[in-house]
């Protein structure tokens, strides 16, 4: 079973071809392969971001740095620009998307936790709604931010004519005192 958004979920038959067809149309699917892709690489690999081992496991020497990087990144942020997607979507020489090239390595790793896709694509649906719920908390705050800031500029604005006031008064008083000494 996987989800090919969240709403709606298909069964499929596990097959490289229908692997593509989900990462063709599926960011999150691409997001989760760049993550599988680097958590297969070896500790050396991740930290170096760089193919050291021809293991048939992770990514290709050419992709070892741009792929490990944005693996980590979704893994951490839970999210890819338009743009990094856009990259592993772009057909190669042989007409292929750069991530249809690590089908083989996908399809593997779904068979191996075919009983737990249906828990990871919760995952993902509960990771978006975590991402959407730190959005709207983060939102809240900078909206009380900007109401507390607004807060005190008004205070200070008010306490500004509050002594422009005085002043003036100050200024008529004087300027009263002056008339009475002068008339007397």
């Amino acid at each position: 079973m996987f989800t090919l958004d969240d709403t709606e979920t298909t069964h499929m038959i596990l097959s490289k071809q229908s692997i593509i067809d989900l990462l063709e149309k599926n960011d999150k699917a691409v997001m989760r392969a760049l993550i599988v892709l680097t958590e297969r690489q070896t500790a050396d690999e991740v930290a170096s971001e760089a193919t050291r081992h021809h293991n048939m496991r992770g990514f290709r020497p050419c992709h070892a740095r741009m792929g490990t990087s944005m693996g980590k990144q979704a893994s951490r942020y839970g999210r890819l620009s338009a743009k990094q997607l856009a990259y592993w979507r772009r057909p190669m020489k042989g007409g292929k998307m750069r991530i249809a090239i690590y089908a083989g390595q996908l399809l593997e790793v779904a068979r191996e936790k075919n009983k737990q896709t249906v828990a990871t694509a919760s995952r993902i649906v509960a990771d978006r709604a975590l991402a959407e719920r730190a959005e709207a908390e983060l939102a809240e705050r900078q909206m009380q931010e900007m109401e507390a800031r607004g807060d005190r500029e008004q205070t200070i604005r008010d306490e500004r004519n509050k002594m422009k006031a005085r002043i003036q008064m100050e200024k008529i008083e004087a300027w009263k005192r002056n008339l009475r000494t002068r008339s007397a």
